[in-house]
């Protein structure tokens, strides 16, 4: 029994919190506050650049939907000046 009662003795919880404790819990909780904080605005940032290149997609493909319709056009133009001068040619 004198054996169990020591062991006893050895192991014991403080009811106390000490001052250090209590500052290096508030510097871990302020260092991840900060930097959830910072993947936030990562985040955030990268959502509007994503935003940003998907608009400039749309933009790109307006401008290459304008340039292929005016192409088409011309094409159209150059085949009628083109289909004229074979009935020209057939008629002479």
């Amino acid at each position: 029994m004198e054996e169990n009662q020591t062991t006893r003795r050895h192991w014991h919880l403080d009811k106390t919190i000490s001052v250090g404790h209590l500052i290096s819990t508030l510097v871990i909780a302020i260092s991840v506050i900060t930097w959830a904080g910072s993947i936030d605005r990562r985040v955030e940032q990268n959502a509007l650049a994503v935003k940003y290149l998907n608009e400039e997609q749309v933009q790109q493909r307006q401008r290459i939907d304008a340039v292929r319709n005016e192409i088409k056009t011309d094409l159209r133009a150059i085949n009628d000046k083109l289909d004229r001068l074979i009935e020209r040619q057939s008629e002479r």
